[in-house]
């Protein structure tokens, strides 16, 4: 079975591309991160990257319930440096979209700064730090956002409270293994993905 290469776009890169200018999206080479989901919702999340973040993979499963009817939210996300590929593996298609706001500032900022500069474009307003797992990490807040406040340590989320219409969902670290060897066939997917008409 052939893998789809995630590359496209010309103004885009891809990870590879990025890493060969020693680009860094994050401060951490490689981690894979664990994450339960509370609140008015219940699921996980798991995170894995290597390349310092440029290749990445997202998977997410949430339970919640909205007028009165119990609804499953699945995402499955694979980013390969500009690139991020939302899954469907229901229909075997996904959608393309483009996100340079990391690899734009990453030539002339470190992974810290251009981490602080995009949560300050998100309208966020720094608060004292706090610890976390272990780890001390900037607190984030934001008003009239999707997102009320976010936990980032060396770039990474580590929490994220959402409020979702009328519903409040907590996504919190609860495992974090750093300096792994991830598989390379994680950011990629079957060629007979489609994209998303």
């Amino acid at each position: 079975m052939s893998m789809i290469p995630l590359v496209g776009f010309s103004q885009a890169q891809n990870a590879t591309k990025l890493r060969s200018q020693d680009l860094k999206k994050y401060e951490v080479k490689s981690a894979e991160i664990k994450y339960q989901i509370s609140g008015d919702g219940d699921g996980n999340e798991i995170m894995t990257f290597d390349a310092y973040g440029w290749k990445s993979l997202r998977k997410q499963e949430m339970t919640f319930e909205l007028y009165g009817i119990s609804s499953t939210q699945n995402v499955y996300e694979i980013t390969d440096g500009d690139y991020v590929y939302r899954l469907n593996l229901s229909d075997s298609t996904y959608q393309l979209r483009k996100d340079m706001k990391w690899s734009q500032q990453a030539s002339y900022k470190s992974p810290s700064q251009v981490s602080e500069a995009i949560l300050f474009s998100m309208g966020g307003t720094q608060q004292p730090d706090s610890t976390l797992n272990g780890k001390k990490c900037q607190v984030w807040t934001f008003e009239g956002k999707a997102i009320k406040e976010m936990w980032i340590w060396k770039g990474l989320v580590m929490k994220r409270r959402a409020k979702l219409g009328d519903r409040n969902i907590v996504t919190e670290a609860i495992e974090i293994n750093l300096d792994i060897n991830p598989d390379p066939s994680l950011f990629s997917f079957p060629d007979y993905f489609r994209p998303k008409e």
